[in-house]
């Protein structure tokens, strides 16, 4: 996650242009999904512990299937179950501290959300 204060100008222009499109951009031709962006690594080895019906949802957003896909399974075998939430372009920035995605919340919870935001 770009941040200024630690990033200096290109943090700054990647948070007002949106960290997943500034990275794209960075990186042209990369099938790029953000995810693992809104909750904090601090609580990330905790969660394969949640039963199977029991687990927090991972935001995640893209523009690729194929990369979603792969991208999903990697949620999955951490103990989190995938959320697809939209395109890069219109939800990618929405996958940072401080957002109304960020923390743990359940799959359910993270679609409400979701509806609420543009």
């Amino acid at each position: 996650n770009p941040f200024e204060t630690r990033d200096g100008e290109i943090g700054a222009k990647a948070r007002q242009k949106g960290a997943g499109a500034a990275a794209a951009e960075l990186l042209p031709g990369v099938r790029l999904v953000r995810a693992f962006n809104a909750i904090g690594y601090a609580t990330m080895g905790e969660a394969h512990k949640r039963p199977a019906g029991e687990r927090y949802g991972m935001p995640m957003a893209g523009d690729h299937a194929k990369a979603l896909e792969l991208a999903a399974k990697l949620v999955r075998e951490i103990g989190y179950e995938p959320v697809v939430i939209g395109p890069m372009k219109t939800m990618g920035n929405h996958l940072l501290p401080g957002t109304a995605l960020a923390g743990e919340r359940s799959p359910d919870e993270i679609r409400q959300i979701v509806k609420t935001l543009k």
